[in-house]
């Protein structure tokens, strides 16, 4: 093989292990992006997407072939692999995608100016190896940067939405490169010996510069506008909390005015039970006593799951259900020390039984019912909620108390599931109980 030749084999090698060790950094960049922890996928990512790199250059293929070829892998690998939803693959693939893009175009720019000029194959192969090690650093370094600074406003739900506004940097960038004819594969240009002498490779650099510099405003304008949104949203579900709060300080009211009422009657009861029994009215006693009982029933429904304050949230949600003739079923086993906080179980039975009240007080016809368990499965918290409703007629839309329960759910790393069939609605939370013991 003749020296040139193994020169030009040798830089080629180089190159294609510069990029396994990009591709390495950037499967590294979206799990810290998006908070994934399945890392055993990083060598068949590296290996097929250099599989891709080396194809398209043994091929002769455009730079925008390879980089869309590029993102269909990360895609499909966040998709498939990382097991994201595709709505949380927008923000980190936007942003490599900008990012490697103008990679690629500061190379062509000065890979242009290179080829203008006359020099020794070494020292052109030296050169361009040392161009390429110091792009992949500071792009390497750009990267993490990003994840360490945007990461945790770009899994927001609105930065499917947000982030796409990047793109047109890479676009700009594009339009510059094909204007200008800058494709690293390109013949070169008469004149083009010169970067800074050449208006074109002035411009270009100016350009992208330029480009680069909109991309970090427009990033930090984005990441700020879903600090914003997040902070409103949170403050709505506080609001919404609080208005949660003071209706049960309501229904509470009442309920003790109930207790008030039942407690002062209830020497007038037993003078009028007494008197059934002295006169030997035995059956007339009986009733009495049933609907007295009865109605002492549907005033408190007794209830230990080994928390208080679960017992006293229980009784008050539960005893107003049974109050408006719904039935009701519990088994709620619990201790005081699970690993959850007291206030996250509040909110999470409270919004899920007034969603069931509600939806029970619609319907009409047959008895509405309210099913509540929960229970403690080694290092989970199962909790369900099955609620009577009336059959939903097209796409159902779910309100803020569903979003106050999934929030508080994922703050435990759990999931939240809910099923609606068969005239039946069913809420199940489970909770992770190892991060918080």
């Amino acid at each position: 093989m003749e020296y040139p030749h193994i020169v030009s084999a040798g830089f080629y090698i180089w190159w294609l292990l510069l990029n396994g060790f990009l591709y390495f950094a950037e499967f590294h960049f979206l799990c810290r992006f998006s908070g994934s922890r399945e890392k055993k996928y990083t060598v068949c990512y590296v290996l097929l997407s250099s599989l891709i790199t080396f194809l398209v250059m043994y091929f002769r293929g455009s730079g925008v072939l390879r980089l869309f070829l590029h993102m269909g892998i990360l895609l499909c690998f966040s998709r498939f692999a990382l097991k994201l939803r595709w709505a949380d693959t927008v923000a980190p693939a936007t942003i490599l995608l900008t990012l490697f893009t103008f990679m690629e175009s500061f190379q062509t720019v000065f890979m242009r100016w290179m080829a203008g000029h006359s020099m020794e194959m070494r020292t052109a192969v030296f050169m361009q190896m040392l161009l390429l090690a110091g792009l992949a650093a500071v792009l390497v370094l750009t990267m993490r940067f990003v994840s360490d600074r945007y990461a945790c406003t770009g899994r927001q739900k609105l930065s499917s939405r947000l982030y796409p506004l990047l793109l047109p940097c890479s676009f700009i960038v594009w339009v510059i490169r094909s204007g200008l004819g800058l494709d690293m594969w390109m013949e070169p240009v008469p004149g083009s010996g010169s970067l800074l002498g050449k208006r074109s490779g002035l411009w270009a650099l100016v350009w992208i510069l330029g480009a680069c510099v909109i991309f970090f405003i427009l990033l930090k304008l984005v990441s700020r506008i879903a600090v914003l949104s997040e902070q409103e949203t949170e403050q709505k579900r506080l609001e919404e909390q609080i208005r949660m709060q003071y209706a049960y300080l309501e229904e509470a009211k009442k309920r003790n005015e109930l207790y008030r009422t039942f407690q002062h009657d209830i020497n007038n009861h037993f003078l009028v039970l007494s008197g059934l029994i002295r006169e030997k009215n035995y059956d007339e006693a009986k009733n009495y006593f049933d609907k007295l009982r009865g109605s002492a029933d549907s005033l408190l429904i007794g209830i230990e799951t080994g928390n208080p304050i679960l017992d006293i949230l229980l009784q008050e949600k539960l005893s107003f259900a049974v109050s408006n003739g719904i039935e009701v079923k519990h088994d709620v086993q619990i201790s005081r020390d699970c690993g959850v906080e007291d206030i996250d179980l509040c909110i999470i039975l409270a919004n899920a039984l007034d969603n069931a009240v509600h939806a029970c007080a619609e319907v009409t016809g047959r008895q509405p019912e309210i099913s509540v368990t929960v229970r403690r499965r080694h290092h989970f918290l199962l909790m369900e909620v099955v609620n009577t409703m009336i059959p939903a007629q097209g796409r159902m839309e779910y309100g803020t108390g569903l979003d106050n329960i999934r929030h508080t759910v994922e703050k435990y790393e759990g999931t939240m599931e809910i099923e609606n069939s068969g005239g039946k609605f069913r809420l199940t939370a489970l909770l992770c109980l190892g991060i918080h013991n």
